[in-house]
């Protein structure tokens, strides 16, 4: 047990440490597109993530943490199983994106009534192989609980984008370019390339290693892995529908409380791809948690090992909290601020704050989600997806329009849909598991070590301000200082620092 706890825990902090590293040059990558693009030219390539979010989700159906789901199991050998996953997704992913390329037109005016958008379509369709490809190996790594060669691929896509990019606006110029959303999903094609090849590569060196195994896949194997699948391709394909919906609704929605198309668009691109990157930051660790819980809940409950489930519940949770309590406390201290050294935003905190209150939710629903697909339970995060995002574009539909306070009201209902998808899913889990959670216990030290940590980071600010220091170096310091401070009040309150680490 001690070893399983000790792999869960070690593939967790590789996947945390690459995401981690991958969210910070993700951030500058999005500084980078922010001044790159333009307010506008931003709001334009956030209108059409969500649809290639949806198209990958179509293209990968789930299939990874099906895979993982398996090869935890182990009732099949890998490479039976990994040949039927690939021509499952093979299956799905080409047809696709030859469709994208043939109906980029139909699409561009159905969508956004906007001729802008069929190079980019056109640009978006080698991506869908690329991503198909990387998916089936990333889930069969995260299946042996082999975390490296996704984290590496993790921040290897990153690099690359915004190394490309970062040199482009070096010889090219620093001004928006017309052209630039088409340059920003030509490097989305880049990123997913090059983690498609160092994954390929890392799975070719373990397969030629391979000996021939009595575990050969069966009729019923490609049916149990789209069993598994489908819901979860259901609810990402909920989520990027719901964003899809959102893109074209969001900037019509606030042009009936009085602006503009190009400030509604504007607006929707601040929201999206300047406010919420802070927001999504700290799910560095949960994301990684939940990819790493689905097959470690699997091996557990496949041996019906109830109490070891509660542990990984009660571990994961308690580590979530160490995080989100004191990031979510500084984003609604100093998220404004921020948001303005990274991308130049001037987004006002009653458009941030309602986020930061959202984002805390978020973060431990994603640790929810995980634990109720690694028992088997694929279609529950699935309803209640889809409650909560139809209560989220019901508010939005509603509070958009009204004069003064539609963005205000936007940034509510996206909050909102977090905390639903949280209950939901937490009740769930209780249900299901019969975990007992003493949130006093578990939020208590986290909240009561944040205190001294933000007032040690007013402080400095104060000072920093006095003493003319700049801006990059007043963020940098004062976080490694709010970190020390926090670390230290936690140990103070009781929390053994090995345990923390």
């Amino acid at each position: 047990m001690r070893t399983r706890r000790r792999l869960f825990w070690r593939g967790t902090l590789t996947l945390t440490g690459a995401a981690l590293v991958s969210r910070a040059l993700g951030l500058f990558y999005r500084m980078l597109l922010a001044r790159f693009l333009g307010p506008e030219g931003l709001g334009l390539f956030q209108m059409i993530v969500p649809l290639y979010f949806s198209l990958v989700t179509l293209a990968v159906a789930g299939i990874p943490i099906a895979l993982s789901q398996m090869l935890a199991e182990g009732r099949v050998a890998p490479k039976p199983l990994m040949r039927t996953a690939a021509l499952v997704v093979l299956g799905l992913s080409l047809p696709l994106a030859v469709l994208v390329a043939a109906a980029a037109k139909p699409l561009a005016f159905v969508l956004y009534h906007d001729p802008r958008f069929v190079p980019l379509l056109w640009a978006l369709a080698p991506a869908l192989l690329a991503v198909a490809g990387a998916s089936v190996y990333r889930g069969y790594f995260i299946g042996r609980q082999q975390m490296a060669l996704p984290a590496a691929s993790q921040v290897a896509e990153q690099v690359v984008r915004v190394a490309i990019l970062f040199g482009w606006l070096n010889v090219a110029g620093w001004q928006t370019l017309a052209h630039g959303p088409l340059i920003a999903v030509c490097l989305i094609c880049a990123g997913e390339g090059v983690s498609l090849l160092i994954l390929g590569w890392g799975y070719r060196r373990q397969a030629t290693a391979w000996t021939k195994s009595p575990k050969a896949a069966t009729s019923g194997t490609a049916r149990h892995l789209l069993r598994l699948a489908l819901p979860i391709t259901a609810s990402r394909l909920l989520g990027s529908a719901i964003g899809v919906v959102e893109a074209a609704m969001i900037p019509w929605r606030l042009t009936r409380a009085g602006l503009s198309t190009a400030r509604a668009i504007e607006l929707y691109g601040k929201l999206t791809g300047m406010a919420l990157p802070l927001i999504f930051f700290p799910t560095a660790l949960t994301f990684a948690l939940s990819t790493n819980l689905v097959p470690a809940i699997a091996d557990s409950h496949s041996r019906h090992d109830v109490d070891t489930i509660r542990g990984q519940i009660l571990d994961s949770v308690k580590a979530t909290a160490l995080l989100t309590v004191p990031v979510t406390l500084v984003l609604l201290a100093l998220g404004v601020q921020l948001d303005d050294l990274f991308f130049r935003a001037s987004i006002p905190a009653s458009l941030f704050d309602p986020l930061a209150v959202g984002g805390f939710f978020l973060y431990f629903d994603i640790v929810w989600a995980g634990v109720l697909r690694g028992l088997g339970r694929t279609a529950l995060p699935l309803r209640h997806d889809v409650i909560a995002g139809a209560l989220e574009i019901v508010l939005i539909w509603v509070l958009a329009p009204l004069p003064g306070r539609g963005p205000q009201g936007v940034a509510w209902a996206i909050a909102i849909g977090f905390a639903v998808s949280f209950a939901l899913n937490l009740g769930a889990v209780t249900r299901l598991t019969g975990v007992r959670l003493n949130w006093l216990s578990i939020m208590g030290k986290p909240a009561l070590a944040a205190f001294p940590a933000l007032l040690a980071l007013s402080l400095w600010q104060a000072w920093a301000r006095g003493h003319q220091l700049g801006a990059m170096e007043t963020l940098a310091l004062g976080l490694a200082g709010t970190v020390a401070v926090y670390l230290i009040a936690l140990t103070a309150a009781g929390a053994r620092m090995t345990r923390i680490i």
